[in-house]
């Protein structure tokens, strides 16, 4: 039983060596090589003789690395031997473990993805997870914009996009409304902000931009309108607003249109304030000359204009011969109405031609004669703008006849050259000018002849100051 309990002791001594012989007298390590130690144990046989057992121990280091130490106990008598082996073998192995890097490009376990590289904004964030909106981080080429939050009216949407006008997405702050749409007309135009008249664009109930409809000032000249109503200068003419050539013009447009001061262009894209009648046989006719009937008041063929009087109220008006050259140009018919009786004769001529702003020029014109009861008859308009001293500036005549100097032609006879266009004894005339006392080329406008209720005011008088009250239009 010595022996066996020396055992114990030779394992101990047999470890404590391999310990200490991990470094050799070199001071180096031994890797991947085989140390062998020789440990020497006393055994002691059963006479008391002590003897020696050698032992090897192998120690073996590699990338799996193993010990083993073996006793063997033997008596010198061979008949009674005890042998005792005891072997301890650990066997060691080191592995890198499994668990991946993100950014190694491998896509590992709990990895979405991995491309390798240090780029945030492609499909592969730097956490190795693929893109998507609202990840915080902005994926080039394919998203606009990425907070990170489930705010849909800020400036970047929930959809990844910065917030724009038209995207069906209020702007909270900055957008007034956004219904994604271009219908300028409905509630929220493209500029997303509600209907405006100082906008910029035609929107709402606007007929053009910033003007029209039942909220916005009224157009100008050329801006599309939808009625009359629309427009500043009062008529919409084929969907523009227009301003229009005579007061004729105006009353078919505008069939209710009472009579007053109007802007018309008489053709030439002029402007001009005339006063219309919008009432006399249908109305429609553009004014050129009133008179009150007094003294001092220039004939019809003159040409200095007086424009403060309302010829609607028989007060001094007058227009110049190239205006009234214009006007009777764009007209088929002449009128002249008086105040006495609120009656008028109407001819089937334009009142003037275009000699009228020529020097030195008279006319003699056949037309058909109406008078405000209808009753109607041939005669003669003429006028003259020379030899009008006395008056016989304008004349409205019978058909040709006798005067006490001669026989009219084309309703004149110019029996003298004080006063071209008025006949000897102021005969056969519905209209003439008379005002010899002073000769001053003023005019005194009277009726010698009747037609219908036109009727006759005076044979023949050269009194000043004592004419009727009329204006004179074209249609």
């Amino acid at each position: 039983m010595a022996n066996v309990s020396s055992l114990g002791a030779l394992v101990a001594g047999a470890a404590l060596m391999i310990g200490g012989c991990s470094g050799g007298d070199d001071g180096g390590a031994t890797t991947g090589s085989t140390s062998s130690t020789s440990a020497t144990s006393e055994a002691t046989d059963p006479s008391g003789t002590t003897g020696s057992t050698t032992s090897d121990t192998s120690t073996s280091t590699s990338t799996s690395t193993s010990t083993s130490s073996s006793t063997s106990m033997t008596t010198d008598d061979p008949s009674t031997s005890t042998s005792a082996e005891t072997t301890t073998s650990t066997t060691t192995s080191d592995t890198t473990s499994d668990v991946g890097v993100c950014g190694d490009g491998v896509v590992d376990a709990g990895e979405e993805c991995d491309d390798g590289n240090e780029i945030d904004g492609d499909a592969c964030t730097n956490n190795c997870t693929s893109a998507a909106c609202g990840d915080g981080v902005v994926q080039e080429g394919a998203e606009g914009c990425d907070d990170g939050n489930e705010v849909d009216g800020d400036a970047c949407t929930n959809a990844c996009e910065l917030a724009a006008c038209g995207d069906g997405i209020v702007h909270e702050g900055v957008e007034g409304c956004d219904d994604g749409n271009a219908d300028e007309a409905d509630g929220c135009t493209s500029l997303c902000a509600a209907p405006s008249c100082e906008d910029g664009i035609q929107s709402g109930a606007e007929s053009d931009v910033d003007c029209g409809g039942p909220m916005c000032s009224k157009c100008a000249v050329d801006a599309k309108c939808g009625g009359n109503s629309d427009c500043a200068e009062g008529l919409c003419l084929a969907g523009s607003c227009q301003i229009a050539d005579t007061c004729k013009v105006i009353k078919q447009a505008v069939p209710a249109s009472a009579s007053g001061k109007y802007t018309i262009d008489a053709g030439t894209g002029t402007k001009y304030e005339v006063f219309c009648d919008m009432v006399t046989d249908g109305g429609g006719w553009t004014i050129l000359y009133a008179t009150n009937g007094g003294d001092n008041i220039q004939g019809i063929t003159g040409s200095t204009e007086v424009l403060g009087g309302d010829p609607l109220m028989y007060q001094p008006y007058n227009r110049t011969r190239a205006l009234k050259v214009l006007l009777s140009g764009l007209g088929a018919e002449g009128l002249i109405r008086r105040q006495l009786d609120n009656v008028w004769i109407k001819f089937d001529k334009a009142p003037f031609d275009a000699n009228l702003d020529l020097p030195n020029q008279h006319a003699h014109v056949p037309v058909t004669i109406t008078a405000s009861n209808g009753l109607s008859a041939g005669g003669f308009i003429g006028w003259a703008n020379n030899n009008i001293n006395g008056g016989g500036d304008y004349n409205v005549s019978m058909v040709d006849g006798s005067t006490c100097s001669g026989t009219t032609v084309q309703g004149v006879d110019h029996h003298s050259t004080n006063y071209w266009h008025l006949n000897c004894g102021c005969q056969r005339h519905y209209l003439y000018s008379y005002s010899a006392g002073v000769g001053d080329q003023d005019a005194s406008y009277k009726v010698n002849t009747g037609l219908g209720n036109w009727t006759a005011t005076a044979g023949c008088s050269s009194t000043e100051g004592a004419g009727l009250a009329l204006f004179a239009a074209v249609r």
